[in-house]
């Protein structure tokens, strides 16, 4: 499976860029208190990317981040079988096909977004953005780790909803320390790699980006004990305004060719039908 990259995560921005390495603990030893420390979440101040790998004897990860402001907590993830510029891109060609139905045959558009709805309302938030993956989001209250949201508990449980509103940026946090564990669906292979993004943020603004990436550890082939995972400083580095426009222009450029691919496509499906 593919690697996701840095610039399709973090986008075009003008925050101030940290980033740091830390490195991966395998099966034996991927415990709570060997979580990687991502740093601070703050309300309108920073937003924390973690950028990791799940492989062969490596079926879990742990993060953690102390909550320093009460508000609505966001956390996403985005593996690389997420495809956000095509999803993007054919949009417009769904959006031109639906009013065509909603015009042509009113009852039937009807019927399809009344189903439309109700698919929505049971599909799982991490389908479109991290087939395959499951996060559970844990808060430490009175020393224990209490599970606060799951992407796999039974829609209607606490667990659940929680999950969803953290995935939609809506859940209210308290103060605190969270952990995120990133694991595969049960329903997944659990022997390809994953790779994926794991993205936390509180607020609609942010000034700095704090970006962690994960090296694997010598001992996940070995299954040896491994040491608490080591951590260097998150070094300053400024993301320019270059750097950001050529960011922002390789995704104008995958979106042209995109749009160019999906008009010959539909223009070639017209010329057959059409009998001219």
């Amino acid at each position: 499976m593919a690697d996701i990259t840095l610039n399709a995560v973090l986008g075009e921005t003008s925050a101030k860029y940290w980033e740091k390495n830390v490195t991966d603990v395998n099966d034996v030893d991927e415990k709570f208190a060997n979580a990687r420390d991502l740093g601070y979440t703050r309300l309108n101040y920073s937003r924390l990317t973690a950028i990791g790998k799940l492989a062969n004897n490596d079926s879990v990860d742990i993060y953690k981040t102390q909550v320093q402001s009460n508000g609505k907590l966001s956390i996403s993830l985005r593996n690389a079988s997420s495809d956000d510029d095509k999803v993007l891109n054919l949009s417009k060609y769904d959006a031109y096909l639906d009013e065509l139905k909603r015009k042509n045959d009113p009852a039937g558009w009807m019927e399809e977004q009344q189903k439309k709805k109700e698919e929505e309302a049971n599909q799982n938030p991490l389908e479109l953005t991290a087939p395959g993956m499951r996060i559970e989001v844990y808060m430490k209250k009175g020393g224990r780790d209490v599970l606060v949201g799951d992407s796999a508990a039974e829609k209607g449980t606490k667990t659940r909803e929680a999950m969803d509103q953290i995935l939609s940026g809506e859940y209210r946090a308290k103060k605190g320390e969270y952990y995120i564990k990133v694991t595969r669906a049960e329903d997944a292979d659990q022997k390809d790699d994953v790779a994926y993004a794991l993205q936390i943020q509180m607020g609609n603004s942010y000034k700095h980006d704090y970006v962690a990436m994960e090296a694997s550890s010598s001992d996940t082939k070995n299954k040896k004990t491994s040491i608490v995972p080591s951590t260097t400083d998150y070094a300053s580095n400024t993301l320019s305004a270059v750097n950001a426009l050529q960011i922002q222009a390789t995704r104008y450029q995958a979106t042209a060719q995109m749009l160019q691919v999906g008009y010959l496509n539909m223009a070639s499906i017209y010329n057959k039908n059409s009998g001219y």
